[in-house]
């Protein structure tokens, strides 16, 4: 059985929709991945997050400059075109503090500088792994 689904290939879906919304935690996922977007879209439904999706860093800046409000942004480290320290680089050059999880190939291998995430998880990794560090990390940054 195929994952490929209408959520894969929807850059917008409110994951939220279905199941219960956490009012609180809004998330944007960048993955070049159509599978992994639609594996992290059915999970962030049930755990009731609500999510967008982006498929490239520019899209997602897109989003973000169109005035996508969101908690938390999710990106792949090895994006073509853009990778994840490029993409925090960015933010923090237009004074954007989002909290970033990075999926990275291999754990500590993520910039620690100005291009560093707020958390970071190796790929591949278990959902429940995922969910605990997103979780994390969204906790980390309401106490401080």
């Amino acid at each position: 059985m195929a994952i490929e689904s209408a959520y894969a290939g929807n850059g917008h879906r409110d994951a939220g929709r279905r199941g219960p919304i956490n009012s609180r935690e809004r998330l944007l996922v960048v993955d070049a991945g159509a599978v992994t977007r639609a594996t992290l879209s059915e999970y962030l439904d049930r755990i009731g997050y609500r999510a967008h999706f982006a498929s490239s860093g520019a899209e997602a800046l897109a989003m973000l400059h169109g005035g996508l409000q969101t908690d938390a942004i999710v990106y792949d480290a090895a994006m073509p075109v853009m990778d994840g320290t490029a993409f925090v680089l960015q933010l923090h050059s237009e004074e954007n503090r989002t909290p970033v999880l990075l999926m990275t190939a291999a754990q500590g291998t993520e910039d620690k500088g100005a291009g560093a995430p707020d958390a970071a998880i190796a790929k591949p990794f278990q959902l429940v792994d995922f969910g605990d560090t997103l979780l994390r990390m969204l906790a980390a940054r309401t106490q401080s």
